[in-house]
């Protein structure tokens, strides 16, 4: 399978918008995602693709010595096949440089919880009624 990374741009956030509808119940909208893609320094959106076909995405803050995986999702269409393992290691990478990452990912979200896991990443705290519907977050950090 043919796989390249690359920088999120205007154009991409109506599709990933609609993949963040199927993955997500709280989804963020094309306005945000859209928003990520505006150029401000910290902002580091990125699209996974193969064929032409959005395969993943991220959507990474960085500032000071700290990285933020705000949004991070493998479409449906590709998983199980190293690609959340690929797009993790590709933001490890681009981000060396840098002291620590964190990520907040649902309690009940266990093949995400596994795949941060399985990357380096440690339980930090708990964020209690984090998500929308009150459900809590793990915040995760990983020291690269």
């Amino acid at each position: 399978m043919n796989i390249a990374i690359r920088p999120m741009v205007p154009a991409d956030a109506e599709q990933v918008a609609e993949l963040e509808k199927k993955i997500f119940s709280d989804a963020w909208s094309f306005e945000q995602l859209l928003a990520e893609t505006n150029g401000e320094f910290f902002k580091h959106p990125l699209i996974m693709e193969s064929n032409n076909t959005i395969a993943g995405y991220a959507c990474v803050w960085a500032f000071s010595d700290e990285v933020h995986i705000n949004n991070f999702a493998v479409n449906p269409d590709f998983r199980r096949k190293g690609l959340g393992l690929k797009l993790i290691s590709f933001i490890f990478d681009k981000f060396r440089d840098y002291k620590t990452i964190f990520l907040e990912v649902r309690i009940s979200n266990q093949p995400a919880i596994s795949l941060y896991t399985k990357s380096g990443f440690e339980k930090y705290f708990i964020r209690k009624n984090y998500y929308s519907d009150g459900e809590d977050a793990i915040v995760m950090k990983k020291s690269l």
